[in-house]
């Protein structure tokens, strides 16, 4: 009977095992070292191309905060001038406004009329004073209604009273007063080539 000895085949084979083993794990370390190594560097390219586009970012930020500070300082200025401006507009009326108004006061009052008391307050104006007759309180507030100093024009009260034995209404009168009255509306605009009216009788009659 013929023996064989194996026991060097299965040392070789575990000998070849061990160094595919070694092998499969060396490549595997390699791959991994060259995959972190690829992820660092685009990693570090990336990171590279953020830091310039935020240093872009930070200038522009910087442009846009000094055209800001631009912007308000125009706008303080613009401010100063409008002030300035209603200061100016506010002196012309105190200086203009109540010369205009007395005056307008005096044309709309009718002769049996007599004005004893002139108050304004914030724009708002009660007058009070005597006269003949309902019809001459009613023609005064008619007639001051026309000027455009004075708005919303409305009798608050009449009574009966006496001065030395005559007669007299005693009135007070409500109102708003403009030193600078608003402008006049502008009147509305004819559509064009809107139908013409119809002729009346008498043109018909011409015709």
């Amino acid at each position: 009977m013929i023996r064989i000895n194996l026991l060097p085949v299965k040392e070789i084979t575990a000998e070849v095992g061990r160094r595919q083993e070694l092998l499969i794990a060396g490549l595997s370390l390699v791959v991994t070292v060259a995959l972190t190594a690829a992820l660092f560097l685009f990693q570090s390219y990336r990171l590279y191309g953020l830091t310039k586009e935020a240093d872009g970012l930070k200038k522009e930020v910087e442009a846009l905060n000094v055209q800001l500070k631009e912007v308000g300082d125009l706008q303080q200025t613009v401010k100063a001038l409008e002030q300035k401006i209603k200061v100016i507009d506010d002196l012309t009326k105190k200086k203009v406004g109540p010369v205009k108004v007395m005056e307008s006061l005096s044309l709309a009052t009718p002769p049996r009329l007599w004005l004893t008391d002139f108050k304004e307050a914030g724009g708002n104006l009660t007058i009070s004073g005597f006269a003949v007759d309902n019809q001459t309180v009613a023609d005064f507030l008619k007639s001051l209604s026309t000027f455009a100093y004075f708005g919303n024009v409305d009798l608050v009260e009449t009574t009966q009273v006496e001065q030395d034995g005559v007669p007299l209404k005693k009135f007070s009168i409500r109102s708003q007063l403009f030193y600078q009255p608003p402008a006049p509306s502008a009147p509305p605009k004819t559509v064009a080539g809107a139908a013409a009216a119809p002729p009346t009788s008498t043109e018909a009659k011409k015709n």
